[in-house]
């Protein structure tokens, strides 16, 4: 099923929007998880309970690769089996790896995150390199039916350091959001929207809002809501009245 589509449809049927991050700090972990097991045991002792409680509650997972790949190719393995079991509770997976390259080594970025047969729905990626950073991922997208979601204004404190410099008429992150948007056009699903999408952090509702014109058929990946002080108010702006 197309991306977007299955998306919506998993929304609609657990009746939620939320998306679990999973960001496993290791010192985080109570220490019983870890006592007499590798850190990737822990890994897994610990987040597969959340997983498991959440997942009646949650449309998808978002784990964040860093901190399995900081264990070498053990933790990657924890990984894949987080996202399995994600999987096998009925929740699409996107993995935040944020990657962003060009050429063959996109391509094989792509593949790795993106190809038929991986336990993955969706990736983020970064912009910065232009379209030829961003397209072989558009590509792996429509082949496989898996979706992408691209750094367009995030939520950290300096985001705006090069995301709201004055491009012409419009701010950086506005003209990534047009692009965005350009990128997605060609793969809309019959929900409406594409499985080209957008990330928009919840620290910034004003621009959010803005976005969500610019960007009408895109889903937002929104982070930043709670510990970074992103509140339900300020992401009333990635929603619309008529789409879920």
């Amino acid at each position: 099923m197309h991306f977007a589509d299955l998306l919506t449809n998993t929304v609609q049927e657990k009746k939620s929007p939320l998306c679990l991050g999973l960001d496993p700090h290791y010192s985080h972990i109570p220490e019983y998880l870890k006592k007499n097991a590798s850190p990737e045991q822990s890994l897994l002792k610990f987040l597969i309970p959340i997983i498991d409680a959440c997942s009646e509650h949650i449309a998808c997972v978002k784990p964040q690769l860093a901190f399995f790949e900081v264990f070498g190719s053990a933790g990657f393995l924890a990984f894949e089996k987080v996202c399995m079991f994600a999987k096998a509770r009925g929740l699409l997976v996107v993995v935040d790896g944020k990657r962003g390259d060009i050429g063959s080594t996109a391509e094989n970025y792509a593949e790795a995150f993106l190809g038929k047969n991986r336990p993955y729905d969706a990736l983020t990626v970064n912009p910065y390199l232009g379209s030829d950073g961003i397209l072989p991922f558009v590509k792996k997208c429509a082949e496989n039916e898996k979706g992408l979601f691209i750094l367009t204004k995030t939520s950290n404190p300096s985001a705006g350091e090069f995301q709201d410099l004055i491009i012409g008429e419009e701010l950086l992150h506005e003209n990534v959001a047009h692009a965005v948007a350009r990128w997605g056009m060609e793969d809309i699903g019959l929900s409406g929207f594409s499985s080209i999408g957008a990330v928009v952090g919840a620290t910034y509702p004003e621009e959010m809002r803005i976005l969500r014109k610019e960007m009408p058929s895109q889903i937002f990946l929104v982070p930043g809501y709670g510990a970074q002080g992103g509140t339900a108010k300020d992401i009333a702006g990635a929603f619309y009245n008529d789409k879920k």
